[in-house]
């Protein structure tokens, strides 16, 4: 087996958890705005995109909470090796580390994606 020292995990949990409850509370923000639009609109067709964007908001709130489980999975499994190992990591740890990163990027990158969506609608429909 291959180790690296654990300083050279760049992903720390705590900032991840903290970016991943942040767009967990935007999307919250946005079902809540996205009530009121229904509310106020009840066209077949306001309906039907208000639908899409409800269940892309709860497939991306399902996402968070998978790779939130994930961030902490891999501390605790990061944390116990290290003290195993006097402060080496196994490397297949430190590429778990990169794929959370890389995860984070999409997930941010697809918020990002639903946010301009749903910008156009709320411009459409309110």
């Amino acid at each position: 087996m291959s180790y690296t020292n654990v300083l050279n995990l760049s992903n720390q949990p705590k900032e991840l958890e903290h970016m991943l409850k942040f767009y967990e509370q935007e999307i919250n923000f946005l079902e809540k705005l996205l009530g009121e639009v229904v509310s106020k609109n009840t066209s077949r067709e306001a309906l039907t995109e208000a639908e899409h964007f409800q269940n892309q908001f709860f497939v991306q709130k399902k996402n968070i909470e998978e790779l939130e489980t994930r961030i902490h999975r891999h501390h605790q499994q990061t944390a116990d090796n290290a003290k195993n190992h006097a402060g080496k990591v196994d490397e297949r740890l430190h590429r778990e580390n990169q794929l959370i990163g890389e995860e984070i990027t999409s997930i941010e990158k697809i918020i990002a994606d639903l946010r301009a969506a749903y910008k156009n609608y709320l411009v459409k429909w309110m």
